[in-house]
């Protein structure tokens, strides 16, 4: 596609996000008293404003070492439903070859949250991803357009039994999606298939633990989902989030063998404060068709609505 009609394109998005601009119902992630975190791969299942910039991804793959700077912006157009765009800038140095560094190809997406239970701190939302080919073909970018629906969900458990040792589980939460990649308009050649993929985090609030289990906030300001307001060194580790993410895809093997599982296990921790996320995650290799060496992925998430607040109120007249 020539580059006025993405630019036309472009515009076009961004226009209907400026005019379309509401109050939002659910800050960053909050359904009753659960925060959930943006996870690092796997898609989150509540509409909100905030620009993921960068998550930054380092790992030794077979065929070599990448770095990628991947970056999205998602804004509510309703209470229930947001729009997005991602792209991403990759570096990829072949095994014995000099590295080559080029974009990746661009997304747009919407999600629309079908259904929410703030008692049971549950989400369940439907979503439509468009890739399509404007990336460098040498660092894997693909030569068609890619549509991706998905189903997303995320549940706190909250409402486990609060006495006894069931209490203690009870700032536990898990989120995940499933979803899949249809190629469009691509060429026998191509070799283009269906690609399916299922993701997802389990997480352990302590935002969650002092606040509904320990009750132990009486000193601090608390914001939505049970964080902790403030900068002393209390405040900081009363908002970590440990985590661990599963991310798995069934690509094909390149020997004619069909689709093959390929995945990573990624522990990590991150920290959520009023106006940021900001944490990371080891990346390790679930199989050896996914690789041997361990990488890296660090995100940082700024939450929108709170960053600037005089912008929020202008747009929302």
């Amino acid at each position: 596609m020539p580059f006025r009609c993405w630019s036309a394109l472009l515009s076009l998005w961004l226009a209907a996000i400026s005019s379309l601009l509401v109050p939002s119902a659910f800050a960053h992630g909050v359904v009753g008293n659960r925060l959930f975190i943006e996870p690092l791969v796997t898609e989150d299942a509540n509409p909100k404003n905030e620009l993921d910039f960068p998550i930054l991804e380092m790992i030794q793959t077979p065929p070599g070492h990448l770095i990628g700077f991947n970056y999205s912006f998602e804004k509510k157009l309703l209470p229930r439903l947001s729009v997005s765009f991602d792209n991403s800038i990759i570096s990829f140095s072949p095994n014995g070859q000099s590295s080559t560094v080029g974009l990746g190809n661009i997304g747009f997406g919407a999600k629309y949250a079908i259904y929410q239970n703030p008692q049971h701190e549950f989400i369940f939302s439907s979503a439509f991803h468009v890739e399509f080919p404007t990336g460098n073909a040498r660092l894997g970018a693909t030569s068609f357009t890619t549509l991706t629906p998905a189903f997303l969900y995320a549940k706190g458990f909250g409402d486990l039994p609060s006495p006894g040792a069931l209490n203690w589980l009870r700032p536990l939460a898990l989120q995940g999606d499933f979803t899949a990649d249809f190629p469009a308009n691509a060429s026998p050649s191509s070799g283009a298939e269906k690609v399916p993929h299922i993701d997802a985090v389990v997480e352990y609030s302590f935002p969650y633990l002092n606040a509904f289990v320990r009750h132990a906030n009486s000193k601090y300001s608390l914001g939505d989902g049970g964080f902790r307001k403030g900068a002393s060194i209390g405040a900081i580790t009363g908002d970590l989030f440990p985590f661990a993410e599963f991310n798995f895809s069934w690509v094909p093997d390149n020997l004619g063998r069909g689709l093959r599982p390929q995945g990573f296990i990624r522990p990590g921790i991150v920290y959520i404060g009023p106006h940021f996320e900001i944490g990371g995650a080891a990346e390790l290799p679930a199989n050896d068709f996914t690789g041997r060496s361990t990488g890296a992925i660090v995100i940082f998430d700024l939450f929108l609505d709170d960053l600037f607040p005089k912008a929020r109120r202008l747009f929302h007249r």
